[in-house]
């Protein structure tokens, strides 16, 4: 996973992903693969140590599982932290293969980890380990054993393969080069297969836009405190447009069982994440590293949505539904990217996707009709459609926003000083 600015302000996102497949040639899951800046062609190199997991979970969270993989499995290399809880996981379980590489330490407190991500739900694929001495213990909690074809003896891979069957654990045969590599490791008995053979590692791109340093901050304080509050966490997200659509992502991703489930508002969210995921998403954010935001266009989102709110309420929306929705349905000006393209990223409510991208209910004219009256002000012309007290309206929504794009300009000359 790579990220770049653009020239908008936003963030590019760049994940390679490599097919895996049984024995038919279908697709059972992808893995996520990471590529150093510095070596775009070479596929599969890897960061290393917390900044690889963090990246990855990370790039999860911007796509949305659904984009990197469709409904197959993830699989994701994870370091000790990850394993052993210091770095929180937060991708779905039942969607989610975890694989431990040899250069992970072995012990009890691995182990101690490794159980407990299973107990939570996550299959564990375990990578180099196979006929190593002392990591008989991982092994029988793997759910999965990878084979280097490259690396490892086709005597020893295939022996491997049948004292894997024989204690019910699926063995995949990786690094398979060629077709060639593949038809052998079916007859000798592997089940998966992944490697240049069966595909080569493509490129998914998205575009997101990064968390300011002081909302990190204001996250880590609020998020600390021992009874939290969502009415904080709400304020402090209303003025980050990137944080919102990770929320959104993380809420509408379900729990243990990986099923979607619609969202209709940012509390909403909050409130179906609950304070434990809240905080282990709030860790992760605050680990990742982040970019800029153009101030302009942040300025824009924050005040239709403020407007939205406020004019909302007036009319008898709620008020959490009508900010989200006018939130939403700036994120292509805030991020520089079609909203048919943030629309495919989230799982929402359709009402409020309707109000958002499409102004097919009450709450999207209402919506429309902020927008028009915004482009009318930009462009120093009337407005072509009547909205009672939008410009008092306006002026105390963009008062408001400017406290958010003020804190942004703050922590840029901070991190720049």
């Amino acid at each position: 996973m790579s990220e770049s600015v653009t020239s908008g302000g936003s963030v590019e996102v760049i994940v390679a992903r490599q097919q895996i497949v049984d024995a038919s040639g279908a697709a059972v899951g992808f893995e996520l693969l990471y590529r150093s800046s510095d070596s775009p062609d070479r596929a599969g190199s890897k960061t290393s140590g917390d900044l690889m997991t963090v990246s990855v979970l990370l790039g999860a969270l911007t796509f949305g599982v659904d984009e990197l993989v469709g409904d197959k499995l993830l699989f994701c290399n994870v370091d000790r932290g990850a394993l052993t809880g210091v770095t929180p996981l937060t991708l779905p379980p039942a969607r989610t293969v975890i694989e431990i590489r040899e250069t992970v330490e072995l012990d009890e407190e691995l182990l101690a980890g490794v159980r407990d991500r299973k107990q939570e739900g996550y299959t564990i694929a375990v990578d180099g380990f196979a006929g190593r001495a002392g990591a008989e213990p991982l092994v029988e909690l793997a759910d999965l054993v990878k084979v280097d074809l490259l690396t490892t003896d086709r005597d020893q891979a295939r022996a491997l393969a049948e004292s894997c069957r024989q204690r019910g654990i699926r063995v995949v045969a990786e690094r398979c080069e060629t077709p060639e590599d593949v038809a052998w490791a079916v007859e000798a008995g592997f089940e998966l297969f992944q490697g240049y053979g069966v595909q080569h590692p493509e490129i998914v791109r998205g575009t997101t836009i990064a968390p300011s340093a002081v909302a990190q901050v204001r996250l880590a304080t609020e998020l600390l405190e021992q009874d939290l509050s969502f009415d904080s966490i709400e304020n402090i997200l209303r003025g980050e447009p990137g944080l919102v659509v990770q929320v959104l992502n993380l809420a509408s991703a379900g729990a243990a069982h990986g099923l979607r489930r619609q969202v209709s508002s940012l509390r909403e969210a909050l409130v179906l994440m609950g304070t434990v995921r809240l905080r282990q998403w709030a860790a992760l954010t605050i680990l990742g590293r982040h970019g800029r935001v153009d101030g302009d266009s942040l300025l824009t989102g924050l005040v239709r949505a403020r407007m939205c709110e406020l004019l909302g309420q007036q009319r008898g929306f709620d008020r959490a539904q009508a900010f989200t929705a006018g939130l939403l349905s700036a994120l292509d000006i805030v991020l520089g990217v079609d909203l048919e393209e943030v629309e495919s990223q989230l799982e929402l409510d359709a009402e409020l996707a309707a109000a958002a991208f499409h102004g097919g209910n009450p709450l999207g004219e209402l919506v429309r009709e902020v927008v028009e009256y915004q482009r009318a002000v930009d462009e120093g012309r009337p407005p072509t459609v009547q909205l009672a007290g939008a410009d008092m309206v306006s002026a105390m929504s963009f008062c408001w926003a400017m406290t958010y794009v003020g804190a942004l300009t703050q922590s840029r000359t901070l991190a720049s000083a």
